[in-house]
């Protein structure tokens, strides 16, 4: 029986790199494109549906 640990979903694997390419691109002055609203908008649409609004969890 194998008793490690699973592995991390695949989702933290994409969510980390939509946070990465978002910093990147803000660290970089380039927050004026198609490229960060598009990385903008789906960060933010999967915190609202995490965290949703006014501290009610969205359904």
């Amino acid at each position: 029986m194998d008793n490690t640990a699973p592995a991390p979903a695949a989702h933290g694997d994409a969510d980390s790199s939509l946070l990465e390419g978002l910093f990147q691109l803000a660290v970089n002055g380039q927050t004026e494109g198609w490229e960060f609203d598009q990385i903008d908008n789906e960060v933010y649409a999967r915190l609202l549906s995490t965290y949703g609004v006014d501290g009610k969890k969205a359904a």
